[in-house]
């Protein structure tokens, strides 16, 4: 004889061979944390005694379930337990839903479900939602826009004073430009001031433009607002800083604050990140050169985001992929101790540094490249070669062949 063991979302409903209900159990109030723990593929107490109770009336009991067997090895009498991923036992409790619901209980199932289902959702959508990685992607995320914005604002600015103040054009530091504007305005303020004292940048007393004070009212004000977005963007920098160190210590060894932000941006989260090969985080960052690559059959890109690394960017064109790999070795390596072990590891850095010293040792010059012409002159080397080893032709026998001697 056989049992069927279904699993509902308000019960164990077992069967018998000719569909009749013959045993069960209801969640009832213990729904929420029953539910919870199927969708983890968990072995339930209720199921195990639902189980042991049909071992002793039936020969064999087939569970409908994706759980593999050995999650019954401690279930007395597991021998007589079968796995089935569907059964029809199965597909005709679901179907005469509403009339099994209504021989099991007067209880609004239905209700019942409804709410369980909602609380399990808004406890997954709670632990989903992971703050540490929301504040860091979008604080990177701000501050990229920001950079991007101050960049188009100060060029702005300085065409509109260049008229009006063209020495300032030698000052190359964009927030003290701003800030001078901001604050003093005016060539008179500026020298005075003595604010560009500790720069290479003199204003000549000679020099002189009519500007109205409703024009310099017009600059200071726009001046002050981009002084202000600068302030934002160091605030928005040091706390960068300051998460990254916090939440992924070795990523911000290895990798440095900023680009660990930005890979874990890219990723939408430091599992994401952590769970990715290294071969991938070397190129994250460049999909369009991946997809021209596998479109045209151009070179593949050596690296992406990395680029940014500062061992990267400041070497010879010739090392950056070899250094790009090793980069993303260790950021793979840094990214998974940070998100599953929590272990800080002080000697992935200096692991690195000597790698890149390594690498840059034995590759002081580009290698050559093989021209067209050396690899034609191996080709017709070889094939002289090849004829010598052939051997000598075979001497062709010159004897006149007389009359009656052709052979057909």
């Amino acid at each position: 004889m056989k049992a069927f063991i279904t699993t509902t979302s308000f019960g164990f409903i077992a069967t018998d061979e000719e569909f009749a209900i013959v045993d069960k159990f209801l969640f009832g109030k213990k729904q929420v944390e029953i539910l919870e723990k199927i969708q983890q593929k968990q072995v339930i107490e209720e199921e195990v005694e639902l189980v042991e109770r049909l071992a002793k009336c039936y020969d064999e009991i087939i569970i409908e379930s994706l759980k593999t067997k050995s999650a019954y090895d401690g279930v007395e009498q597991s021998d007589k337990i079968l796995i089935q991923q569907t059964t029809a036992h199965g597909d005709y409790v679901r179907e005469h839903f509403d009339e099994i619901i209504g021989q099991l209980s007067d209880v609004d199932i239905r209700k019942s479900l409804n709410d369980a289902y909602n609380r399990i959702t808004s406890e997954k959508i709670r632990q989903s939602v992971k703050t540490n990685d929301v504040m860091i992607v979008e604080t990177i995320n701000s501050l990229e826009e920001i950079e991007d914005t101050t960049g188009k604002l100060i060029e702005r600015l300085r065409e509109w004073c260049t008229p009006y103040l063209p020495e300032m054009d030698k000052l190359s530091n964009h927030e003290l430009y701003a800030r001078v504007i901001a604050t003093q305005t005016s060539r008179e303020n500026i020298i005075n001031s003595g604010i560009l004292d500790n720069t290479h940048v003199v204003l000549s007393d000679s020099y002189d433009v009519d500007i109205g004070e409703n024009d310099l009212n017009i600059i200071r004000t726009f001046a002050g607002s981009l002084h202000s977005l600068y302030e934002t963007k160091n605030m928005l920098e040091e706390y960068i800083d300051e998460k990254i160190s916090e939440v992924a210590p070795n990523m911000y060894d290895v990798a440095g604050a900023n680009l660990a932000a930005k890979l874990i941006a890219h990723t939408h989260g430091l599992e994401n990140l952590a769970k990715l090969p290294s071969s991938t985080i070397q190129i994250i960052g460049a999909e369009k050169a991946i997809f021209r690559h596998l479109k045209t059959g151009e070179n593949p890109p050596k690296h992406g985001l990395i680029f940014q690394h500062p061992s990267i960017r400041g070497s010879n064109w010739w090392v950056r992929g070899k250094l790009a790999r090793a980069v993303a070795n260790k950021i793979t390596i840094a990214a998974r101790k940070d998100a599953f072990s929590n272990d800080y590891d002080p000697n992935l850095k200096v692991e690195l540094d000597e790698k890149i010293e390594e690498i840059k040792k034995a590759h002081p010059f580009p290698e050559r490249k093989k021209s067209k012409k050396d690899d034609d002159k191996k080709g017709k080397k070889g094939k002289k070669k090849g004829k010598k080893e052939r051997g000598k032709k075979r001497k062709r026998n010159k004897r006149k062949l007389k009359k009656g001697e052709y052979v057909y």
